[in-house]
């Protein structure tokens, strides 16, 4: 009776497994940088909610850095609003919102350094991001909105950031 029943539970979860699978879709956006040598490829998989990862990857060598945002259950994840290279070509920048609406006024952001071949979030280095938009001044600062240190009820603070120090 035990394995009938193990049977069952085994045969259910395949069934299921592939039923998941199959409901899962992917898609690519891909951002050149302005110098051409590299490429941000936004993955952005859709299965409860879309959840992205973030790969730049080098157009000369293929190789690649790669951030990702998913979660294992498809709501506690991120997905990418606006996403853009500095002018020189040397940071990648991009704002977030939580896959399953969660902190609903916080846009995560993050920057990708070439030189340091890494991701850093704003939010950590800097203050919480209340604004999806950003924007980058030549040639690599990052100008955002965000949280003022008294409270979600008070209005935020404009923060001009150069890319290099979130990297030392």
């Amino acid at each position: 009776m035990k394995r009938i029943v193990l049977s069952l539970l085994l045969s259910w979860y395949s069934l299921v497994s592939l039923a998941v699978a199959a409901s899962v879709e992917s898609e690519k956006r891909e951002i050149a940088s302005p110098d051409g040598t590299l490429v941000a490829e936004i993955l952005s998989r859709m299965a409860q909610f879309t959840e992205d990862t973030v790969k730049i990857v080098s157009r000369e060598s293929g190789s690649h850095a790669e951030f990702s945002m998913t979660s294992e259950n498809g709501a506690n994840g991120r997905n990418v609003l606006k996403a853009q290279w500095s002018p020189d070509s040397k940071f990648f920048a991009f704002s977030t919102f939580s896959s399953g609406g969660h902190s609903g006024w916080n846009f995560r952001t993050f920057v990708y350094s070439v030189d340091a071949n890494k991701f850093a979030s704003v939010d950590e280095k800097v203050r919480p991001v209340t604004d999806k938009d950003f924007t980058l001044i030549s040639p690599h600062s990052l100008q955002v909105e965000t949280l003022n240190p008294l409270g979600i009820d008070f209005p935020s603070f404009k923060r001009t950031t150069n890319l290099v120090t979130l990297f030392h």
